[in-house]
């Protein structure tokens, strides 16, 4: 028997901010999974529909990603309801996962990598001059 709350994994957060970007809160997560990225997109059609928006991925803790998920990022499904993505986070595993992601399976979507949120809220927003290169240091 389980009861509520018990025994249940945590599930990232996910908000539409006031900006119009969704936002995916992947805090106190290191592992990636497919599951996880679905329940991210349910997250997204909750707060948004299906509209196109701006993802931005708090995932500075994340060190292992599911070769799944990378895939999952070019799915028709959800190349229709991303209009950019921003990963947020510092740690050299995350940088080196978002750069083979990005050399193999880059989704038709545009894609960066932030050390800060506020440097990835500007480029999602149309900041030009952000907008220049793959990785962000």
């Amino acid at each position: 028997m389980t009861i509520r709350g018990i025994d249940t994994t945590p599930a990232p957060r996910t908000w539409l901010g006031s900006n119009g970007i969704i936002y995916h809160d992947l805090s106190g997560f290191s592992h990636l999974t497919l599951e996880m990225v679905d329940a991210l997109h349910r997250g997204h059609l909750r707060v948004a529909g299906n509209d196109s928006r701006a993802i931005l991925i708090l995932a500075d803790g994340v060190l292992t990603i599911d070769f799944e998920v990378q895939l999952f990022a070019s799915h028709p499904r959800i190349l229709s309801s991303v209009s950019s993505l921003a990963i947020v986070g510092s740690s050299f595993m995350l940088r080196h996962l978002s750069s083979m992601f990005l050399s193999y399976h880059r989704p038709a979507y545009p894609v960066e990598v932030f050390d800060t949120r506020e440097e990835a809220e500007a480029w999602l927003l149309g900041s030009e001059e952000t907008r220049q290169g793959d990785i962000h240091s």
